[in-house]
């Protein structure tokens, strides 16, 4: 009896400008559409553990969400029908694994006997925080899943598989950045074309000058980013008056941010993140909330700040940029205090240049 355990590991990110912008086409209609995110330590994780051949007792499938305390048990055959229907916390787990089990069929000559699984995640970010954490769950089960399969596919192939199948689940088109910060991690510039896109990373001097200015806090309301976005994409493509304008003006100053990362501007920064801040929230009325102005209000009383929401907005996680760093332990320390007993919750991370890790181990 053969035993092997798979464990993945992928980090989810803060994206500081451009967001919205990596949706099919809305892109193609844009000059200079991009995408600016960081990679951070909040990861997600995914483990496999097989035994081949299978024991007489005991589940053929075990799905475990150790963070959701959520879980399934199912057979092979179960999944490849679709004779069962799982939670929705395991809808991804549930259609990566029968994705690539068919690929796996096709590949091995003991499809007679798939043998027995444990598939289990874990997330760090909190649900609906706006920081990409079920595309980077699904990048981090797509890796340990190609390698349970022996596929060997690439990082291009794993990310348009998990954007098509997360698509499917939530029934409206999926962004792109989220894949490609949990993917390869660091700070990126992704620039959006014509059947391909560009990616700049960006050395680690220029990350850690990021990282040193940023505040990262948690809303206390989660939210549904495919809903925010489903919104935003069909005004757009119904040409919903100005806002086409507006995307534009937000692709505009996300180029300004970029500009600034380059001549390291870190004050030039700040102003590109407030510019592209203002045109976001004329996008749609609940794309910011009160909790999140009512932060940016008052800790503009103590310092000059910059910040947004992170994602698609309507509450989730926000950050606050601040271009003297040598002010940001204090001014934390202030605004901790301004929320005490209030929901939002400060989340320390750090910036982490990798992405997608995957380990295997075999006896």
């Amino acid at each position: 009896m053969a035993t092997e355990v798979i464990h993945s590991k992928a980090p989810t990110r803060i994206d500081l400008a451009g967001g919205t912008l990596d949706i099919w086409p809305l892109y193609l209609f844009l000059k200079n559409p991009m995408t600016l995110n960081l990679g951070i330590n909040l990861f997600a994780e995914a483990k496999i553990h097989s035994i081949f051949p299978k024991e007489k007792s005991g589940p053929e499938i075990r799905f475990l969400s150790e963070d959701q305390g959520v879980e399934l048990e199912c057979t092979w055959s179960e999944l490849s029908q679709n004779l069962i229907q799982p939670p929705s916390s395991l809808t991804l787990h549930f259609q990566l694994l029968k994705f690539f089990y068919e690929k796996k069929l096709k590949l091995t000559e003991k499809a007679h006997d798939p043998g027995q699984i444990v598939f289990s995640t874990s997330a760090q970010s909190p649900a609906g925080a706006g920081l990409g954490g079920s595309s980077t769950l699904g990048i981090a089960m797509a890796g340990a899943l190609d390698a349970w399969a022996g596929l060997g596919s690439s990082h291009d192939s794993l990310i348009e598989v998990v954007r098509d199948i997360e698509a499917q689940i939530i029934q409206v088109p999926a962004g792109l950045q989220d894949y490609y910060g949990a993917m390869y991690g660091g700070l990126q510039s992704l620039h959006w074309g014509i059947g391909k896109h560009s990616q700049t990373r960006w050395p680690q001097d220029r990350l850690k000058e990021i990282e040193k200015r940023l505040l990262l806090f948690y809303s206390g309301q989660s939210r549904n980013s495919g809903i925010n976005n489903w919104t935003l994409f069909k005004n757009f493509i119904d040409q919903k008056k100005g806002i086409r304008d507006r995307f534009q003006k937000i692709a505009s100053a996300t180029q300004e941010i970029e500009n600034a990362i380059l001549s390291q501007d870190w004050e030039a920064v700040g102003l590109g993140i407030s510019e592209e801040w203002a045109h976001r929230k004329t996008l749609s009325p609940g794309i910011t909330t009160p909790e999140i102005d009512f932060v940016f209000s008052e800790t503009s009383k103590i310092a000059p700040i910059s910040g947004k929401v992170c994602g698609a907005g309507g509450g989730g996680c926000f950050f606050i940029y601040l271009s003297n760093p040598e002010l940001l332990k204090d001014l934390q320390s202030k605004i901790l205090k301004i929320l005490e007993n209030r929901k939002i919750q400060h989340l320390p991370f750090q910036g982490v240049e990798h992405g997608l890790e995957v380990h295997v181990q075999s006896s």
